[in-house]
């Protein structure tokens, strides 16, 4: 008793020699102390909601990188690197449970590891026939584009349903490493795909699955694409200009996926295993000086020209990771066709987030045989875009209703696996 009451007893000698210090302050002095805290609070809340914050510095994500995101169920990938013996992170891996390594396979983390994250959904089904050359192209593309802008980016593939009795995406390509470039692949096992779409459904829910990497990613900005594109110049030149900005939706212009007597310039034939320039020389748009690439202002989109505008959008649709929280990703249930066209009109006429549409191709398009997808000869049931645009009609996934949020991860399978490329340059 004898000491708590001491204790008690400094703490209010020193409350009131506080209380007698503050009483020595004029009311002038405390009014300015207060007008301070306020004005430096609201600049702080201000610049939070800004389109520029961590973007205009540039390289907020390096402050928040460290290697502990890389612990994963696979074996270390590079038999020739130097094995992290003496990495805390790695020796602390060796006493973690299977469910922790894999909760942290999965960690999107509190703040962005990467300047960018490239989404994009495959399985070794051939899908239109060749595939293996176009995906193994959209692969060494992301590689050169890390390391030629030397920023670090996350490729996540979300390898959905995989089939039976083929080798895995891990398994089937090449990934090169580099110090700036790490991947992820994110398995959706057949379970999970049957309790989404039923028996006879397609084998492969594309949007479902780009939201599973958009609730995952760990870049500053991510990219929504396929895996048949390959990067311009362009794009390693937006990446190095760090032209991107919060509360923006970009997308640009890309050609239909039709055959062609003579291709436009944003589809490409690019042979099987070209050089790392060959890539760029096969989509070769280059509109600026280096570092020095700039958007156009944001495009006012209307019934009028949403359809040029949104074109084709799932080849290249990119936002900051908290503009596509805003979203609650594509729109999943009900949904039959134009997901990725719904989602611009979402963002810009129900969430009023601007549309930045640029004809300065940021990537290509590999050309290959036309596919016909269910449902792709009819529009969306049930939408009615003059609608959307007057905020009559609403069609957004209802919170944490998208991204598998709703499905328990771990007792239904899902897999994931994060490295850096298992061949030296």
């Amino acid at each position: 008793m004898a000491a708590r009451f001491t204790l008690a007893s400094g703490i209010t000698e020193k409350l009131d020699t506080f209380s007698a210090y503050i009483s020595t302050f004029s009311k002038r002095s405390l009014s300015l102390l207060l007008l301070l805290t306020t004005t430096i609070s609201v600049c702080f809340l201000y610049s939070s909601q800004s389109p520029n914050l961590l973007s205009s510095t540039t390289d907020g994500f390096r402050y928040a990188h460290n290697k502990s995101h890389l612990l994963s169920p696979g074996k270390y990938d590079c038999a020739r690197c130097e094995q992290p013996l003496d990495n805390y992170y790695y020796n602390y891996h060796k006493k973690l449970e299977p469910k922790q390594i894999w909760d942290a396979c999965l960690d999107r983390g509190v703040v962005p590891e990467y300047y960018l994250t490239i989404v994009m959904v495959a399985r070794n089904d051939d899908y239109a026939g060749n595939q293996f050359h176009r995906l193994q192209n959209a692969i060494d593309s992301t590689f050169t584009l890390a390391e030629k802008t030397k920023t670090l980016i996350e490729f996540l593939i979300i390898e959905w349903n995989p089939p039976a009795g083929r080798r895995r995406i891990r398994e089937t390509y090449r990934f090169r490493r580099s110090e700036y470039l790490t991947y992820r692949i994110i398995t959706v096992p057949r379970k999970i795909h049957e309790t989404l779409s039923g028996e006879g459904g397609p084998n492969v829910l594309e949007y479902e699955g780009k939201n599973v990497g958009i609730r995952f990613a760990r870049g500053e900005f991510i990219v929504s694409t396929n895996q048949d594109d390959v990067w311009s110049p362009n794009m390693h030149n937006a990446v190095v200009s760090r032209s991107f900005r919060k509360k923006m939706f970009y997308t640009q212009y890309q050609d239909s996926h039709t055959p062609y007597d003579d291709l436009p310039s944003t589809i490409v034939n690019v042979p099987s295993f070209t050089t790392d320039d060959g890539l760029l020389e096969a989509c070769s748009h280059d509109a600026y000086e280096s570092h020095a690439f700039t958007f156009p202002s944001p495009q006012v989109m209307d019934t009028t020209n949403f359809l040029v505008i949104a074109h084709e959008a799932s080849d290249f649709t990119l936002a900051h990771r908290d503009t596509w929280q805003m979203t609650q990703g594509y729109r999943e249930t009900g949904a039959k066709t134009w997901m990725d066209m719904e989602l611009l009109l979402t963002a810009a006429w129900t969430l009023d987030i601007p549309i930045t549409y640029t004809r300065d191709t940021l990537s290509c398009h590999q050309q290959h045989q036309t596919v016909v997808h269910p449902n792709s000869d009819v529009d969306n049931q049930g939408v009615d875009v003059g609608k959307m645009m007057t905020k009559e009609e609403i069609h957004m996934n209802e919170k944490d209703q998208w991204g598998l949020q709703n499905i328990k991860l771990w007792e239904y399978g899902l897999q994931c696996e994060v490295f850096r490329g298992g061949l030296g340059i």
